[in-house]
């Protein structure tokens, strides 16, 4: 073999390896390994541990179950917990795992996982032990796709005691784990963060980018339309979210994406993550809002049954805050008190709070409970799907001309550009 030829078969090689992509005339398909991660370093939920000792009974969102503990289940003390799954199909008990702690006053306990979602600990396998580092993967399997999975790391977090305390009187009334159990203290709560993400660096068209994918229902499958997000991100800058505002897009039949120049449709997405299929797109593309745009002319349904546009709602010398709220959320609710202030300090600011998922009588019972003071709308499902809001409470900024200044922004935030 020459040296030509040889040098040849090396630089093949060596591009195969550096990308996941491949191209077959106007289709791109991007290969994922099978690797979860997880993008919010900083961020976690957690999960309340409930006391079980000398019981096998337990509450749940009004309903009292009956658990079976494995055999030779010896330990010094009991606690179950409950993790939002939403991938077994005939559950027990629907979208939640429940998880048997044993000696978990350890702080190192053993760790049993109802895989199969029946409530019987006698038939799911060994116990799960926490690392030298007091973490620990669990793998949740999809029903109907054995090969997909949807992994939570479990660690014990560092909490000063002020924040124990804070999160502690919140958490232990929220969820339907709080009703009718024994809630243990906030030192044996485990912290966990959702691993499902699938991330890919590869080349398209020239460009070294990130492309992702979210398992937004917690399902173990990454293909659900309308739910399921795809992601793009910034190589360099090795940033990419699976937030709507930071350029995530919900999969859906009529699904664009625009990488470079050049706007491509979904084919396909392999149910476990294993690919995703693009295909250049022959639509119009439309994209989405984004900081600098104008809105003033987006429509919004009063409470009082009137419907204006911003412009017609927006003080000509004042800011424009909107304010997504609901009555059913709680961090709405305790956020309130920092709106209020935020308003009261900045005489240069107006709000205009748009309500998700409440009828008129909650909303002008909570209105009137808390005093809110500012004009209240409806936040349809069309003001959703064009502002991209994603969760709640949920704040959009516009400056005196009605031009989007901050998405998905923080009171905090929003105060440093006032």
């Amino acid at each position: 073999m020459t040296l030509k030829k040889t040098v040849c078969i090396l630089l093949l090689f060596f591009l195969i390896g550096m990308t996941k992509t491949l191209y077959s005339q106007n289709s791109i398909l991007v290969n994922f390994d099978n690797q979860y991660h997880l993008l919010q370093d900083n961020g976690y939920g957690f999960m309340k541990l409930l006391d079980c000792n000398g019981s096998d009974l337990i509450n749940y969102d009004g309903n009292t179950y009956q658990i079976v503990f494995p055999d030779k289940f010896f330990v010094q003390d009991t606690a179950v917990a409950f993790n939002y799954f939403t991938g077994w199909e005939n559950a027990k008990i629907e979208n939640a795992t429940m998880f048997l702690f044993g000696n978990y006053s350890s702080l190192k306990p053993i760790m049993y996982v109802d895989y199969n979602h029946n409530l019987d600990f006698t038939d799911d396998g060994q116990p799960i032990s926490f690392n030298q580092d007091s973490t620990a993967i669990v793998y949740l399997r999809n029903s109907e796709f054995p090969s997909s999975f949807f992994p939570i790391k479990f660690f014990y977090p560092k909490l000063e005691l002020e924040m124990k305390n804070q999160l502690e009187s919140v958490f232990s009334e929220m969820g339907p784990d709080a009703e009718g159990n024994n809630i243990l203290s906030i030192d044996y709560w485990l912290g966990n963060k959702r691993m499902n993400y699938k991330i890919s660096d590869t080349w398209i068209n020239g460009r070294k980018l990130k492309i992702g994918l979210y398992d937004y229902d917690c399902n173990g499958l990454f293909n659900d339309k309308g739910k399921d997000r795809i992601l793009v991100g910034n190589y360099e800058k090795d940033s990419i979210s699976g937030k709507l505002d930071k350029g995530a897009v919900v999969f859906s039949d009529s699904s664009q994406i625009e990488i470079g120049e050049v706007v491509y449709e979904i084919e396909e997405i392999e149910p476990s993550g294993k690919f995703i299929k693009l295909k250049k797109s022959q639509r119009i593309y439309n994209p989405p809002l984004n900081i600098g745009d104008e809105i003033s002319d987006l429509k919004i349904k009063l409470i009082s049954g009137e419907t204006k546009t911003i412009r017609e709602l927006q003080n000509q010398d004042k800011y424009l805050l909107l304010d997504f709220w609901g009555t059913w959320c709680k961090g709405c609710t305790q956020q309130l008190p920092f709106l209020k202030q935020l308003k009261k300090s900045n005489n240069k600011l107006q709000i205009i709070g748009l309500n998700y998922g409440d009828d008129i009588e909650k909303i002008e019972h909570y209105i009137s409970k808390h005093d809110i003071n500012w004009i209240n709308g409806y936040a349809d499902k069309h003001i959703i799907k064009k502002l991209r809001i994603d969760g709640y409470p949920n704040y959009l900024l516009l400056d005196k001309e009605g031009r989007i200044m901050i998405m998905n922004g923080t009171i905090d935030e929003i105060k440093r550009r006032l």
